[in-house]
């Protein structure tokens, strides 16, 4: 694959994970549910890679797994049915921007879960970049108190979905290891819609109308097979470094797509904060990049 491809396919990779904020906030807004709009998305996901794994054999080889991985991999999918719950429902509360900024802080709370969990402490190098995120944040949750751009509440939503996320992919990287790609990908696809199905009573049911269905079909095609998979299928030809530093542009992606799509526009303040945040999680990124190169 030549380089011009590569980059085209990352560009399209980052603008479908970017539209994944304003479809779920559009699919609420038609009077859906949270839980029911992530339900929707894993499921038919999940319907859509399933033929291929099964052909493949690949799901098969995750099925048949050693236990201590099938298990790994059913704790990923409830961690991510988690992580859907709580973000989608900060989008009632915050601005795309700021939960989606604020979401995207997934890499310190996975530094800080590999520091606790795996004794893996946070690069010296990565430190500062941390601490500027960190900051970024802080000044969002103080800054959209009592406005109507966002609350407090919303914030700390979006924030707990970020730790969710981010104890998802070290639970998913445990679980895979030498599992196939595909075959992975579907059955924890099918174990978080589960999970989400058992959540939906407490996390107020499986509500849904006509018109949010178009935006829930979306998330599945466009978000999730379009963005997330896609960016799966190019780390097999450029390296996670350019996947991670790609990801950072989601806010401002989303940004644009909520601007366009409902004309959602974001506080002075709350942009300056919210570039905060992907400042300090540019830099702390490469401060891991240079630690790896030490």
């Amino acid at each position: 694959m030549n380089n011009q491809k590569k980059a085209l396919l990352v560009a399209l990779a980052v603008a479908g994970v970017s539209v994944s904020g304003p479809m779920v906030k559009w699919s609420l807004s038609c009077g859906a549910s949270p839980v029911m709009i992530a339900f929707g998305r894993m499921a038919l996901s999940f319907a859509l890679l399933l033929i291929p794994a099964l052909k493949s054999g690949e799901l098969q080889a995750v099925v048949h797994a050693p236990k201590k991985q099938v298990v790994l991999a059913c704790a990923a999918g409830l961690l991510l049915a988690l992580h859907y719950t709580c973000w989608m429902t900060s989008l009632s509360f915050a601005s795309t921007f700021v939960s989606t900024a604020l979401v995207c802080t997934q890499p310190l709370f996975v530094a800080a879960l590999s520091d606790v969990l795996l004794h893996e402490p946070i690069k010296r190098e990565a430190v500062p970049g941390a601490i500027v995120a960190v900051i970024g944040a802080a000044a969002i949750g103080l800054l959209s108190m009592g406005t109507e751009h966002g609350s407090l509440f919303g914030d700390a939503l979006a924030l707990i979905g970020a730790a969710f996320i981010a104890g998802h992919w070290l639970t998913g990287r445990a679980a895979r290891r030498n599992l196939p790609a595909l075959g992975f990908m579907t059955f924890v696809y099918g174990v978080t819609a589960l999970f989400l199905l058992l959540i939906s009573p407490f996390a107020g049911g499986l509500r849904v109308t006509g018109e949010s269905l178009y935006g829930i079909v979306v998330l599945a095609v466009a978000c999730t097979l379009g963005g997330h998979a896609l960016m799966t299928y190019l780390l097999g030809f450029v390296s996670a470094d350019v996947v991670s530093f790609a990801l950072l542009a989601e806010p401002i992606g989303a940004a644009v797509w909520a601007l366009a799509l409902f004309h959602e526009q974001v506080t002075f303040p709350l942009l300056v904060g919210g570039l905060t945040v992907i400042v300090g999680l540019m830099l702390y990124t490469y401060g891991e990049m240079k630690a790896g190169k030490q």
